[in-house]
């Protein structure tokens, strides 16, 4: 019986489930069938290649194209191998491969202001000057335990200084910055330079000078930092630094990645967890385009699709591309009026993102933009149902409080509070037909 179900594709499993469902109970369990079908493959990532393109990228214009309307512009279509989804003509290569792809067409935000925005997607919060809030990969680390004895659990390559990190989690869970891909790790040149026993020598002439204040100050946070520069001491002495070092490559394998500052850091991501690092961010910019949209989609969207497509055939070809979850977000959107300077402007109402490998069951699109590509028509998505989808790849708990410094409780895909209760409970919600 077990063989027969499998042998079935994931559409077919599904109406399984729901026809035993209404044979044993004479009532349609379509959210049950949902659920039960989502185990199978939820939980498979172990882990994360976030790219962020910062600045609000084009939906219209990437992965929701209105080719021959007013609102598309210029923009035409790709097809792709699956009946019914094109992508826009600019994404030919992720177009060939969208049997492995998963489309969000339906995301909103709740502003159009960058920082803010971008504060939402990554945290799943709204921004506040009392808290800091974690972002994902941080956020993993927590709730899964660390998973290199010696590497950092989360990297972000390109993520400037307005990047949430590891907020109220504390230092121990901070990703490590790296401004570009090709720089590899600034200080590890410093320690190289330094003779082992003068280095010795300063580091016990530290211990001297913080012993008292460590005594004095026994309290959680300075743990913390303790723990972190130890952790980064280690990371300074170990062998494991190599994997930083993208010359290793082969400028056949770089080339085929793009050599730019996105395409590039995308093959550090996939060296990264190749090597058992948990969280990788890589940031894009260039999308906020006010002004001469069609002069600069071809540039930037062409390094975004030769770079995602040779990482995807890269993790592939390593048998990592089940256990590696591939995330691309941005914080929203870009207006369907073209403006007088042959640009977009800012638009939180509807936007576009993508999922892949993890588990990801890929060929398949959630949600209907309008016509115009102005606002869901069905089956809207919030930054924290995103984000909850992403946890449940991982196999992250969505009802697991985390309590900050000052006592407050948060979840990985946010919360909110039964007043009548008091009862805590998850607010994202995750895409479950991505799983099924």
């Amino acid at each position: 019986m077990k063989r027969v179900f499998n042998s079935l594709d994931p559409l077919s499993r599904r109406g399984f489930v729901e026809r035993c469902a209404k044979a044993a109970m004479g009532v349609s369990l379509l959210p049950f069938a949902d659920q039960v079908m989502a185990q199978s493959s939820a939980g498979k990532a172990k882990h994360i290649i976030y790219m962020y393109m910062s600045g609000g990228m084009t939906h219209l214009d990437t992965f929701d194209p209105k080719p021959g309307t007013d609102e598309g512009g210029k923009t035409g279509v790709s097809k792709t191998p699956v009946p019914g989804i094109v992508l826009s003509q600019y994404l030919p290569q992720l177009a060939e491969r969208m049997n492995d792809i998963a489309v969000v067409r339906t995301l909103q935000q709740r502003t159009a202001d960058h920082r803010g925005a971008s504060y939402w997607m990554h945290t799943s919060y709204q921004a506040r000057a009392t808290i800091k809030h974690p972002c994902m990969g941080p956020w993993a680390q927590r709730l899964l335990g660390k998973m290199h004895e010696t590497l950092p659990d989360s990297v972000v390559i390109g993520g400037g200084g307005q990047h949430p990190g590891a907020g109220f989690l504390g230092p121990t869970f901070e990703p490590l910055p790296l401004g570009n891909a090709e720089g590899g790790l600034p200080n590890s040149a410093i320690s190289q330079s330094i003779d082992d026993s003068i280095f010795g020598k300063r580091l016990s002439m530290m211990e001297t000078f913080n012993s008292r204040f460590d005594h004095k100050f026994k309290t959680e946070e300075v743990a913390a930092y303790n723990q972190f520069y130890d952790n980064a001491l280690e990371l300074m002495k170990s062998d494991d630094l190599e994997v930083f070092d993208l010359t290793k490559e082969s400028q056949e394998k770089r080339d085929a990645y793009g050599m730019n500052q996105f395409g590039q850091g995308l093959l550090l991501a996939k060296r990264l967890v190749t090597q058992g690092i948990r969280y990788v961010e890589v940031v894009k910019g260039g999308w906020d385009m006010h002004n001469d949209l069609w002069g600069n989609i071809e540039t930037n969207a062409g390094e975004l699709d030769k770079a995602i497509a040779a990482l995807i055939d890269d993790l592939k070809a390593e048998g990592k591309f089940e256990e590696t979850l591939l995330v691309l977000t941005t914080e929203f959107g870009r207006s369907p009026r073209v403006n007088a300077n042959a640009g977009r402007d800012h638009h939180s109402l509807c936007f576009s993102g993508m999922l892949a490998g993890g588990g990801i069951q890929g060929g398949q699109v959630w949600g209907k933009s309008d016509e115009k590509g102005h606002a869901p028509a069905e089956d809207m998505v919030e930054q924290k149902d995103f984000n909850a989808t992403i946890a449940t790849a991982c196999g992250m708990p969505l009802d697991q409080i985390i309590y900050s410094p000052s006592g407050r409780p948060f979840m990985v895909a946010g919360h909110k509070e039964d007043l009548a209760t008091k009862v805590i409970k998850p607010e994202g919600k995750p895409i479950l037909q991505f799983f099924s």
